[in-house]
């Protein structure tokens, strides 16, 4: 029998991209009868360590020491927690059994050797769930990275010369190494020359739930929410934070309003609003911001969503990108790791790229016209938004479902 520990670590990004990944995992793993699984919440915010099990999924919570709240954790502190996680897990990992560790953060580096000495046997995998110390594009890249001297380098170059090692002792410590997009998985075979078995590629995946209204129901759905019948709505959904380009398509959409009067442009997500709102302070009645909303509210928003943007500039495999195709919503993105990957220009939306010489692109005007004009022209084609949003859906049901995913992860663990 095989058993499979998947870590995490209470954070804000588990109750996003990698809350979600997680959730798909235990709803592939847990039908799987020659699977046991057991799930490790690492700093887990709860104030004493805990076992439950529910729906035969077991749960290790472990606390975060009181007197060291997780922001703070360094390598030091980290390998120090690290190796008393080892500790106490010792007495719940039954060696006879075939012990897989599934890890997704890279500070969840220290534990690999702790582990090994636990149980040498076992088998650790580790997915990629974003590449921080990448900076979008290769050139940027390998300047940063060929400097010679450390002490003249800035801030942003001593990131990446810190972090591009740690990354590849990450990838060489453990058995296999899982990567969300090509670009991740043809960067490590250059950058980290793993033996050639060790990287999986595996798109991530979502079980079809998409929720298709009738235009009565899409009607009465904007009437709900004091939207106008005829208001073209453009999504975005994620946390309102710098690497998601809020500010680029904030000031994207201001373009699209002296266009076309009756667009809205709709906010899902949490976080710090006040630079967000001071950039849309013109156009207020234009812009709802609704903070972060349960899966039901949010789906009925897609069923009224004409154009999904998603300005992300560094994400793997996005799974509002994903939400979206499966709801036959067009796209609208840049073209960076990742989301770059999921949007073919034509067929299921559009994508600004991203060159050398436009970054830093918090600034950048360019990028701000191109993003408008692109969702413009969706917009005021209703042909185009139709042809657009039938191929999403299309790579939706060709690439990333739910089945699609779970046969490639099986395939890692055994």
């Amino acid at each position: 029998m095989k058993h499979i520990y998947i870590f995490n670590t209470d954070s804000q990004a588990g109750d996003y991209g990698i809350g979600t990944y997680l959730r798909e995992l235990k709803a592939c793993l847990r039908s799987d009868p020659e699977t046991i699984l057991t799930f490790v919440e690492l700093q887990s915010t709860q104030k004493e360590f805990s076992v439950v099990e529910m729906a035969g999924v077991r749960c290790i919570k472990i606390p975060s020491p009181q007197a060291h709240p997780s922001w703070q954790f360094h390598t030091k502190k980290m390998k120090a927690y690290n190796l008393a996680v080892c500790c106490l897990l010792k007495k719940y990992v039954n060696a006879g059994e075939e012990n897989v560790f599934h890890l997704n953060y890279l500070h969840h580096d220290s534990l690999v050797p702790y582990l090994r000495e636990m149980l040498p046997l076992c088998k650790i995998i580790y997915t990629i769930h974003y590449l921080s110390w990448f900076p979008n594009n290769e050139n940027a890249y390998h300047n940063k990275i060929s400097k010679q001297i450390y002490d003249q380098v800035d801030s942003a170059e001593k990131f990446v010369y810190d972090s591009y090692p740690r990354m590849k002792a990450m990838c060489q410590s453990v058995d296999r190494v899982i990567c969300l997009s090509s670009h991740t998985y043809n960067l490590l075979q250059t950058e980290l020359e793993p033996s050639h078995d060790k990287l999986a590629l595996i798109s991530n995946g979502l079980q079809d739930e998409a929720r298709m209204l009738d235009e009565e129901q899409k009607r009465a759905f904007k009437e709900e929410l004091s939207f106008a019948v005829n208001e073209k709505v453009v999504l975005f959904v994620g946390r309102l934070d710098a690497a998601k380009g809020l500010l680029l398509l904030i000031r994207a959409f201001k373009k699209v309003i002296a266009y076309i009067h009756e667009a809205r442009l709709i906010i899902v997500g949490d976080g710090r609003y006040d630079e967000l709102l001071k950039e849309c302070s013109s156009f207020y009645g234009k812009v709802t911001f609704t903070g972060r909303v349960d899966k039901d509210f949010l789906y009925r928003l897609y069923q009224i969503t004409d154009v999904g943007v998603h300005p992300s500039l560094n994400e793997q495999c996005s799974y509002v990108a994903i939400e979206m195709m499966m709801h036959g919503i067009p796209l609208i993105g840049f073209d960076v790791i990742g989301v770059g990957e999921m949007i073919k220009s034509g067929y299921n939306g559009y994508k600004v790229h991203i060159g050398d010489e436009v970054l830093p692109v918090s600034e950048n005007t360019l990028l701000v016209e191109q993003l408008g004009d692109y969702i413009i022209k969706v917009l005021e084609n209703d042909k185009l938004r139709r042809e657009l949003g039938k191929n999403s859906r299309e790579a939706y049901l060709n690439r990333y479902d739910e089945v699609r995913m779970k046969n490639k992860l099986l395939e890692v663990y055994h």
